[in-house]
Formats: structure tokens, sequence, C-alpha cells
């Protein structure tokens, strides 16, 4: 048996075992994922059908978490909607209490609640700042220019030339502490 072949046939074990593990309580993920393939070809084209069988159900699931929320927002401006039904009824009424089979019902004065005019006028203390949140994306693109910058300077012929483009690389473009750029792989599945 060739080394390849060999390896490529552990690899399709691993994959299946990891497979297992990760769908581990979910049998009827796992059969359908495996049908007693055993080559590493056969187990990524399961694998595959498998991922697409999972965003079929995201987003399902997410559709009906929308259609979910907005309901239940529906029906919680419904049931305030009837509070204050009630609340006329009773005011209109002037009927403090009311007891019933299925319950006691008491209008009474609410706590003082904050109703705002115009927000633009209110002072900026009682505004709550937000915590701050690490931008990512900016934090790449100046570790990118970094790392070409310093690339440039490789190029560069002599010793003096490079410690020269190092000074101005650390003006341009100071070091971050706390973070690198990270080059690893990445899977890309066109469906055809």
């Amino acid at each position: 048996m060739s080394e390849d072949l060999h390896r490529a046939i552990e690899a399709a074990k691993s994959l299946r075992m990891d497979l297992a593990r990760l769908v581990q309580g979910d049998e009827e993920a796992l059969n359908d994922t495996f049908t007693g393939e055993t080559t590493l070809d056969a187990e990524i084209r399961a694998t595959i059908l498998a991922i697409e069988e999972d965003e079929i159900m995201v987003t399902g699931i997410k559709a009906r978490e929308k259609e979910l929320k907005e309901r239940r927002s529906r029906i919680e401006a419904r049931i305030e909607a009837t509070r204050g039904l009630i609340e006329q009824a009773m005011t209109i009424a002037n009927w403090p209490k009311l007891e019933m089979d299925i319950g006691t019902v008491v209008l009474g004065k609410s706590a003082p609640r904050v109703e705002i005019d115009d927000e633009s006028l209110i002072p900026t203390q009682f505004f709550k700042r937000q915590d701050p949140v690490l931008d990512k994306a900016g934090l790449g693109k100046v570790l990118k220019e970094r790392q070409k910058a310093r690339a440039e300077i490789e190029k560069l012929p002599t010793a003096d030339q490079r410690a020269a483009g190092y000074i101005k690389l650390e003006e341009e473009f100071p070091s971050i502490p706390g973070c690198h750029l990270e080059t690893g792989t990445t899977l890309t599945i066109r469906r055809s």
C-alpha cells in the first residue's frame, strides 16, 4: 500500500471519528452522514452533504426565530393594551378593586416613571457610555500594512538601509502589543 493511500485512509478514519464525536447524542445526524464509506473522498463528500443539511436547518431556524420574536412582540403589545382597557374601564366605573374567583384586580397609583420629551436636551451625564469594543478590522488593517512595509524593508540591499527602514517602520507603524497576524488555511466549499 502506498504512503499516500495509507495517509488518506487514516485521514478518512480520523474524520469519521471526529464527526462522530461532534454529533454525539444526535444519532440521526450520524446515520445520515455516513452509510459505510471508507475512502477519504467519500467521507468528505458525505461530510459536505451533512454541512449542507445543517445550513438548511440553521436557515429554517433563523426564519422561525424571527417569526416567533415578531409574534411575541405582538402578544406583549396586546397584553399591555388589554391591561390598559381594564384600567380604563375600572377608572370610568370608579372601581378601585374587583374581587373575582380567578383573582383580584386593584387599581392604584403607579410609581413615577420617566418619559422623554426631547432626548437632545438631556445632559450627557445621564447617558450610559458603551463598553469599548475591539475593532478587529481596523487592527487587522494596520497589522497588514505593517507586514507589507516590513516585507519591503527586507528587500533593501544593505543592512544600513534595512536598519533605517525599521526605524521608519516603528515611527509609521509602531508594533501593537497583544496581537499578531496569523496565517492559516481556509476551506471553501463551492456547490455545483
